[in-house]
């Protein structure tokens, strides 16, 4: 269909509630339609209708429309045509516009009427390309976040108003774009539902007939609007820093009426304070030595409690602080507390700002190139226009920042690397990786996470003086060394990218990079020698493989035509094997330099080459150099077990996982550290002050050697400090274990699961939150209750992680909605933060050991693993107990909130290490032992008299 689109047309806005979202089987419950013209609501029609069939009761949950509402009704053959005319020369515009307009349309055919081929706009791509940072597109959360009215959500006539209002929101929104946006977007061979592309149409048009001067905070850099970054003025570090307020009345008035007087935060300030004041002047520091190490409860507000001391000695002995937390969730969080809070508090300008790697963030030359290339996916295109809209509003060009749907991780990789010819870009001097260092070099506060800090932080001589270190949540770190620290070389994998590189190189037809090679005159000298490389390079890792194969694989062979196994491997049987056969490694890594060496005078010669090259010739040879620096990363891996086998033999694990596929097998070397000791002292602690380590939950038992050891830390020279509860949990919350649950790991266990989860969901209707340590135990259960009648005629709604949405929507909708039961798996154990209503029950399912996933952890300790006592006790054991805490501290998150902690593992109740794991659980929490005959009449008395 042509398209005919303007703007000042009706659009008829339209939204319907139905029986099934099948229209072959569904019916209408209710229909509305706002009319809007000219960016105007002029207009509303709105009904019940008879679908003449049952209500289901999910759809009588969220609709609240029930079978009395439509009783007295019309049928839609009553409605239709009326509705048929209204909707006559108008285009049909609704947030997700293919369910909505066939539906319809397949009601007018039943009926007996014409099928309507009006033009037709979706709000909800219009949305996504326009709005591309926002958190949910669902029309009750995308009208909040715009602050659109929505009363009534999933009711059409509440829908239809909200999106009558979006789409006007949106036609205005795109008006504003820069003509060059607009142009670009028109460019794109981009494909939305129906007609949608058009209403960028009419933007540009309505640009062009009155062309307005771009807005002074946008630059055009090769025919890309971007938002204009400016350098930041340098902090006045000249300027006197009044003392630190040590003493309460100093404090109040510096807190003013914008910060609560709590006693442990502000003992905690000057804990902070004191101890690294004393340490200022010491010259040398032992690695590990002098640290400080405080459990902060929530509540308590440990974050403003170590920033407001460490601004005061930052901008005092003129060193950066750099705090580091396990997720770039709590990164903003911290950010964001240091730009609303603690500048408002301070007398004197301190800076923030987030740090992450490369792959984070946007290069805008690759991007550029990117939009010359049709690469025949409606998801890449889609994602260029969210991009071209982006780009107009941020400052970062972090990734992260966007929604993005449906893009793969090849094409982001291809959006991050760097240009073939970074000098010559146009973008040169406006990079947003750059802007990242620009700003750091002027913040107080580098927040990173973990793994960031082990990766790119590590052995930081970059920094002018040794920064100050707060290792938020440090009991992750050490297992992010670990899982850092291991390494997998898939020999399969390298043998398949030599043979892609040959093919890039060789192929007459495209992708090939033989064009680009006959331009720089290159095909009689570079070529023979790449081909005679990558040769080499294929005979000896397939030499390799089979040598590995015959070593430590064949005399252990078990028969296999599918999946994979695991072979271990001990240090002194592998180096032996790389000195006995230290002339092949020599030589791989010998034709890998010459293959890089290769490609450093190829891209020598095309930055000298006074050649044009196409797009596509430039995007080949992206790829070709990317394919190269594959080789070159592989090559390093290899090179870092060599290197791991020289210094941390005796700390690290070593085994091969051979894979079945399609009658073929490949080897994959891995290895990794299994203590962290080495690393934190020769990698981390020298480039800092001593480190600062907080967290909520960071002990273990009353000696915690578990903390200490992994973080290398000497516990007589740490000043330690655990801050008592700040919550009153005898009357606040209750913890109920039930004595006669049958072992998580017998057969009945999961039924037993399921009828107590059941029994809770009809006994009380509240938000409860499940933890689960099984993914697919919890796919079971939840597969379970979809067919129960007893859920599907409750008020309750379950939704589980990775089925119904990821954690951040789940999260999002504990905090908006009521009567759910959320299905979590480990990563709702912490970092969580649900107040007040949002969960009043929090149910774990088992004690949450982790089960061994690879051959490394069998061998963390020793040869014979994971099964021995000692290994149980001092890592299993300590991990376990430290997530129990963490997914008890789920429930209450605020001195008013209200709730109940149940575990359904006996193992709590009835083994010697499970009285351990309570001991470490908060002492006023009261603590109760039940048969689970008696836990409703418990559940239903405790929030009974909650309400009392």
């Amino acid at each position: 269909m042509a398209n005919n689109m303007k703007k000042s047309d009706v659009y008829a806005v339209v939204d319907l509630e139905t029986t099934n979202n099948q229209r072959q089987v569904g019916r209408i419950i209710q229909i509305a339609v706002v009319f809007v013209r000219q960016n105007e609501i002029v207009n509303q029609f709105s009904t019940l209708v008879n679908p003449g069939q049952p209500i289901p009761t999910e759809i009588k949950k969220l609709t609240h429309i029930n079978e009395k509402m439509v009783q007295e009704a019309p049928y839609f053959e009553e409605v239709a045509p009326l509705l048929h005319a209204m909707l006559e020369d108008t285009v049909i515009v609704a947030h997700n516009v293919n369910f909505d307009w066939p539906f319809l349309n397949t009601e007018f055919e039943r009926v007996g009427m014409a099928v309507m081929e009006n033009e037709a706009v979706d709000t909800v791509t219009l949305s996504q390309i326009l709005w591309p940072t926002l958190d949910s597109y669902r029309l009750s959360e995308l009208t909040k976040q715009l602050g659109i009215a929505h009363e009534n959500p999933h009711r059409a006539d509440s829908d239809a108003r909200a999106t009558g209002a979006l789409l006007i929101a949106a036609m205005q929104k795109a008006e504003t774009l820069p003509m060059m946006t607009l142009q670009q977007l028109e460019a794109l061979p981009l494909v939305l539902p129906q007609q949608t592309k058009a209403i960028f149409s009419l933007a540009l048009q309505e640009n062009q007939a009155h062309p307005k001067p771009l807005a002074e905070y946008l630059m055009i850099i090769d025919h890309l609007a971007l938002r204009r970054f400016t350098q930041p003025t340098p902090i006045n570090l000249k300027s006197v820093i009044p003392p630190f307020p040590k003493k309460e009345k100093q404090k109040q008035q510096l807190f003013a009426d914008q910060l609560e007087y709590r006693d442990n935060q502000v003992k905690l300030m000057n804990q902070v304070y004191e101890h690294y004041e004393t340490l200022e002047g010491t010259d040398t520091f032992v690695p590990g030595e002098q640290a400080m190490v405080v459990e902060a409860p929530t509540g308590m507000g440990k974050t403003l409690g170590y920033l407001l001391p460490l601004a005061y000695l930052a901008r005092q002995h003129q060193r950066q602080v750099v705090i580091s937390t396990p997720t770039k969730v709590l990164q903003r969080q911290i950010l964001t507390t240091i730009e609303t809070t603690l500048k408002d508090l301070l007398p004197f300008e301190v800076r923030g700002v987030q740090l992450k790697g490369q792959d984070n963030f946007l290069n805008l030359q690759s991007f550029r190139r990117s939009l010359d290339r049709d690469d025949g996916s409606m998801a890449l295109q889609f994602m260029k226009a969210q991009v071209l809209v982006w780009l107009t509003e941020t400052l970062t060009g972090d990734l992260d920042e966007l929604n993005l749907n449906n893009v793969s991780y090849e094409f982001l990789q291809k959006l991050t690397q760097t240009a073939n010819n970074p000098q010559a870009s146009k973008f040169k001097s406006f990079e947003f990786n750059q802007r990242q260092s620009i700003l750091a070099q002027q913040a107080t506060f580098l927040v990173v996470n973990h793994s960031y800090l082990t990766q790119a932080l590590h052995g930081a001589e970059a920094f002018d003086r040794r920064p100050y270190l707060v290792a938020d949540e440090a009991q992750h770190l050490p297992e992010v060394v670990l899982n850092k620290s291991q390494k997998h070389l898939n020999l399969g994998r390298w043998q398949q990218q030599v043979h892609q590189a040959g093919i890039l190189l060789n192929n007459q037809r495209e992708p090939s990079i033989q064009p680009v090679m006959q331009r720089l005159r290159a095909e009689g000298k570079l070529k023979p020698k790449l081909n005679a490389d990558f040769d080499t390079l294929a005979q000896l890792l397939q030499r390799l493989q089979q040598r590995l194969y015959r070593h430590f694989v064949m005399n252990h062979h078990v028969m296999a035509t599918t999946g994979q196994q695991n072979f271990a491997m001990q240090a002194s049987d592998l180096a032996q094997f790389m000195l006995d056969y230290d002339a092949d490694l020599a030589q791989i890594w010998k034709t890998n330099q010459s293959i890089q060496n290769l490609l450093e005078q190829m891209m020598e010669q095309f930055v000298t080459s006074q050649e044009r090259f196409s797009i596509d010739e430039r995007q080949t040879l992206a790829d070709f150099r990317h394919v190269l620096m594959q080789l070159n990363r592989q090559a390093e891996q290899f090179r870092q077990f060599q290197n791991n086998l020289a210094d941390y033999a005796e700390v690290s694990t070593f085994w091969i996982t051979e894979s079945f596929n399609n009658n073929e097998n490949t080897l994959q070397l891995n290895g990794g550290l299994v203590e962290t000791e080495d690393y934190f002292k020769q990698q981390l602690y020298p480039y800092f002050q001593p480190p600062l380590m907080v967290g909520a939950t960071l002990f273990n038992s009353a000696k915690s050697n578990y903390l200490y050891q992994g973080l290398a830390l000497n516990h007589d020279t740490a000043e330690v400090e655990k801050f008592p509860e700040v919550f009153d949990y005898q009357n606040q919350a209750e913890l109920v274990m039930l004595t006669d649950a049958p072992v998580p790991t017998k057969a009945e266990y999961a039924d037993y699961l399921q009828q107590q989860l059941l029994q809770l969901l009809v006994t009380i209707p509240r938000n409860t939150l499940v933890l689960f340590t099984s993914a697919d135990l919890m796919q079971r259960v939840f597969t379970w209750f979809q067919q129960q009648s007893a859920y599907r005629n409750s008020p309750m709604t379950i939704l589980a992680q990775g089925i119904s949405g990821t954690r951040t929507k789940l999260v999002k909708r504990l905090q908006k909605e009521s009567n759910l039961m959320i299905f979590g798996l480990l990563s709702f154990w912490e970092g969580v933060d649900l107040p007040g209503n949002q969960v009043e029950m929090v149910v774990l399912t088992r004690l949450p050991f982790e089960q061994p996933q690879t051959l490394a952890t069998y061998n963390a300790s020793q040869p014979g693993g994971v099964g021995n006592e000692h290994d149980f006790y001092q890592k299993q054991l300590p991990k376990a107990i430290l997530r129990l805490r963490q997914g008890v501290g789920r429930l209450i998150r605020s001195k008013t909130d209200r709730g109940m902690i149940i575990i359904l593992d006996s193992r709590i109740v009835h083994k010697q290490y499970g009285k351990a794991m309570q001991k470490m659980l908060p002492d006023a929490l009261p603590k109760l032992e039940l048969k689970t005959a008696d836990l409703p009449a418990q559940v239903q008395n405790f929030f009974e008299k909650q309400t009392d």
